[in-house]
């Protein structure tokens, strides 16, 4: 939008500074001027006035020179209504009828005149618009765009004699009804849509553009005056829908004052009695005004503005450019009461943040000098999922030389289907980033296994890891709500293809350093997995993960079947781990430890058992014979026909200690037979070493 700085003057009179300080003015203050240049003695701004503000009432000259009579504090002219008078006694020839729900028009305003001459617009209306890059057509359509550009109210003249009939209405369009409109685009309108019509035939689209059946021509010597007020989405929706997008319908959009209709009318009018002073107002004000006239009155205080400002400002300050704005102050004791003007309670400031920016742009908050404020600073408290996952990433990149990586939290079916899992078992996504990514995840394994088989493009060794929500399926409140946090660990090395057991054992032993630097209260330990595996895992080389009782997660080697889905050449151990479930479990306490004063005492001792025997059993069961066994330790598996079939022979370093004495030779031999008997009495064969 372009705005004439001789045409601002009108009604603000002189301006003391240059024409560039007045757009920099009216910048901090109102809109973003991109712009102005030279067309004569004038200077023509180029505005923004949809980058800080979306305010209707600045969509003409006379509301931006409101701003810069409050800006340079001076009287504001308002523009001229002449004292011309409706014909209140006339037989109205013509009637208006609103037949929509108020909101979508809460005003339309209409007036016939008659005796009208339609002829080249004079000198100086064609220079004010052409300056603002108006196309000028006749002095009629002129005087219409130059009120818009004026007062910002869109007005619309109707030859009066092409309209059919006596009445005008605003209905909505019917089915099938068809419109050419001004440019001389025909377009098909449907139920959606708002128009003014003849008895007829629509003869408009409300809000956006007027129709070539009742156009002014240069024939025409009788009007019927439009000024109204439209819903801005329903006009925005309508432009849109058509593709039509004009000066009418861009203010529409914003929101207008209703209570501008009348007073465009008699701008109007005033202008063009002095074009055409043989023009007469047949008609009284044909006006169906269903808007809400309840003023908006804001409760506040001046100390208010002070705490939001961040600055002394007075009471007769605040008053004063609250009072320059238009707004009405009524001080009672400490409250405050301020009444916005019409044309700023169209949605624009409704509450007292908005007073207090209003004072501040007009101050200006370069003004307000920037001080931090002065509030009591209190450590956020930390929250155990964070600080759980900060954990876990610590060890895995840190000591575990992980690589984390980050997947969308979304599968496709292609991605499932390769996975082994079932589709109804995921949520599909209304709208979809891809066809390939149209279900939320429910195991982060599907996604690891795509670029484990990418990276293997490049890399022949490789571990990393995802810390990230998985979904349920199921439908809570009408809402999905995530099942938990998971991890999953990977580790993939091309020299492991044939799948050999350093494959799971190598992943496992990563698992166990990982869950050693945890803070949890109970064993750790791992089990032969039980119930139904994941399609992906190895069924002989898939083990439970046990924090005391409760299960957490699974280590497992990589399915055959599932990595030829994948197309991985490669052996790959991972593990997965309810980082949820964790959360649950009991935290160790961290306590203090003497160091060992005393020396220690290792004993070696090797045993035969099943080989479906765990050792984390063993192992349990040495700790549990005395409270001076400080470390078990195993050193060596054999399995082979020395022990016979189906057995397998284990060896343990198990070491002694005293906090308070060395250990007397009899202790030692006490505890030494302590582990003999512990592990006799549960069925092994012990050999000592």
């Amino acid at each position: 939008m372009k705005l004439s700085l001789d045409w601002i003057k009108e009604y603000v009179g002189e301006l003391p500074d240059d024409p560039k300080t007045v757009g920099i003015k009216m910048t901090l203050a109102t809109a973003e001027i991109e712009g102005h240049e030279k067309h004569g003695e004038d200077v023509v701004y180029d505005i923004d006035n949809k980058s800080l503000t979306h305010r209707p009432d600045l969509w003409g000259h006379f509301g931006f020179a409101r701003e810069v009579a409050a800006v340079y504090k001076t009287n504001l002219l308002a523009p001229s209504l002449g004292e011309w008078a409706y014909a209140s006694d006339a037989q109205e020839a013509l009637k208006v009828e609103v037949n929509v729900d108020p909101e979508l028009c809460p005003r339309y305003s209409g007036l016939v005149i008659d005796n009208v001459t339609v002829g080249p617009s004079p000198d100086w209306l064609v220079a004010k618009l052409e300056k603002i890059g108006s196309r000028t057509i006749n002095n009629i359509v002129d005087l219409t765009n130059y009120v818009m550009y004026e007062l910002g109210q869109p007005m619309h003249a109707f030859d009066r004699r092409r309209l059919t009939g006596d009445l005008v209405q605003v209905r909505m369009a019917q089915k099938g009804e068809r419109l050419q409109t001004l440019d001389g685009n025909e377009h098909e309108l449907n139920e959606n849509m708002l128009v003014i019509a003849d008895a007829e035939k629509p003869v408009a689209i409300a809000g956006v553009m007027g129709g070539a059946n009742s156009e002014v021509i240069a024939s025409t010597t009788s009007l019927v005056l439009e000024s109204a007020n439209f819903h801005p989405t329903h006009v925005r929706r309508t432009a849109a829908a058509l593709n039509i997008r004009t000066d009418s319908s861009m203010r529409f959009e914003k929101g207008l004052d209703p209570q501008q209709t009348d007073r465009a009318i008699r701008r109007y009018v005033t202008l063009l009695l002095d074009l055409c002073p043989e023009a007469k107002v047949v008609s009284s004000l044909l006006d169906v005004d269903r808007a809400d006239r309840n003023p908006v009155v804001i409760a506040t205080s001046f100390n208010f503005f002070r705490q939001r400002l961040g600055i002394d400002l007075s009471d007769e300050v605040i008053a004063d450019i609250l009072t320059r704005l238009q707004f009405q102050v009524d001080s009672q004791g400490e409250a405050l009461y301020v009444t916005v003007p019409s044309f700023r309670a169209t949605g624009d400031v409704s509450i007292p943040e908005d007073l207090v920016e209003e004072v501040g742009r007009v101050y200006g908050f370069d003004n307000i000098p920037p001080v931090a404020p002065m509030i009591p600073v209190q450590p956020v408290k930390a929250s155990p999922l964070h600080q759980l996952q900060r954990q876990l990433r610590q060890v895995l990149s840190r000591d575990l030389a992980f690589y984390e990586v980050f997947n969308y939290g979304f599968v496709g079916d292609k991605l499932i289907e390769n996975a082994g899992l079932d589709k109804a078992d995921h949520l599909a996504l209304a709208n979809p980033l891809a066809s390939d990514q149209n279900l939320l995840r429910t195991s982060l394994v599907p996604n690891m296994l795509k670029i484990t088989a990418e990276n293997l493009r490049f890399r022949k060794a490789f571990r990393f890891y995802e810390l990230e929500r998985v979904f349920s399926n199921k439908l809570q409140s009408e809402a999905f709500e995530y099942d938990s946090f998971e991890l999953c660990g990977l580790l993939c090395r091309q020299n492991w293809k044939n799948n050999p057991p350093e494959c799971f054992y190598t992943v496992k032993g990563a698992v166990e350093d990982l869950l050693e630097q945890l803070p949890l209260a109970s064993e750790r330990s791992f089990r032969p997995a039980q119930g139904e595996l994941p399609a992906w895992c190895h069924p002989g080389r898939t083990a439970d993960i046990l924090i005391g009782e409760t299960k957490v997660g699974y280590v497992t080697q990589l399915h055959p079947q599932t990595a030829h889905n994948f197309g991985i050449k490669a052996g790959v151990g991972l593990f997965v781990l309810n980082v949820s479930a964790l959360l649950t479990l009991p935290k160790a306490e961290a306590r203090f430890v003497k160091v060992q004063k005393y020396p220690t005492v290792p004993f070696d001792i090797s045993l035969i058992c099943s080989e479906r025997t765990l050792i984390a059993d063993v192992q349990n069961l040495i700790r549990q014979t005395s409270d001076k066994v400080r470390k078990v330790e195993l050193f060596d598996v054999y399995t082979g026909d020395k022990i016979g079939e189906g057995n397998k022979s284990l060896a343990y370093t198990v070491t002694f200690a005293a906090h308070d004495h060395t250990l007397q030779p009899e202790e030692i031999e006490e505890l030494q037979n302590g582990v003999i008997n512990a592990l006799e009495g549960a069925g092994h064969q012990v050999r000592k070493g």
